[in-house]
């Protein structure tokens, strides 16, 4: 009796090794196929239309392995990227000093200096916009005049998100509106 249920037992074994087999096998055909490939992308999109992500954002691959996001916002003026950091070292004052020291000589007045914290939906913001020349910056070497930055910090109590688009204020000013609805609205 003892054997029979060492050999039942084995051959449910072998079994389950073959089934697993085969799941892994039919997995691997169900995804290279294109049509299949192509719908999940479909998916995928619909998934960011459904956080409330603007048709003008374009999630792209981050160019940093630093980077948790990256947006290619584009407008009417040009496009810029929207760069979004998870949990990134430094607290949030390390971080708002140095993006504000990023910026040297006499602001735009269209997007003159600002930092407002809103608390909203159990979640802390922290709003900032900064103008003049860029001096440069992590991710974002290049130096020029006439540039503007918008930025938030969103901290939900479990992650702290950091949002960061630096660009010609021409360009920046015509999104600052909607860079704002997005990020309040988002459930990220």
């Amino acid at each position: 009796m003892l054997n029979k249920k060492l050999i039942l037992f084995m051959f449910v074994i072998f079994c389950g090794f073959v089934l697993v087999f085969l799941i892994d096998a039919e997995q691997g055909r169900f995804f290279e196929n294109p049509s299949i490939s192509n719908n999940i992308s479909k998916i995928n999109n619909s998934v960011s239309s459904e956080k409330n992500i603007p048709d003008n954002w374009v999630s792209v691959k981050p160019s940093s392995s630093m980077r948790f996001k990256e947006f290619l916002i584009k407008n009417s003026k040009g496009e810029f990227s929207l760069i979004v950091f998870k949990n990134i070292g430094g607290s949030t004052d390390q971080n708002i000093s140095r993006w504000i020291n990023q910026f040297s000589g006499p602001e735009n007045p269209l997007l003159p200096f600002q930092k407002n914290e809103i608390e909203q939906n159990g979640k802390n913001f922290i709003f900032l916009q900064n103008s003049g020349f860029f001096n440069g910056g992590m991710g974002q070497s290049e130096a020029f005049s006439d540039a503007g930055l918008i930025a938030f910090i969103v901290d939900d109590k479990s992650d702290i998100y950091y949002f960061k688009a630096v660009s010609s204020v021409e360009i920046l000013i015509e999104s600052k509106e909607e860079i704002i609805s997005t990020i309040l609205s988002s459930s990220i």
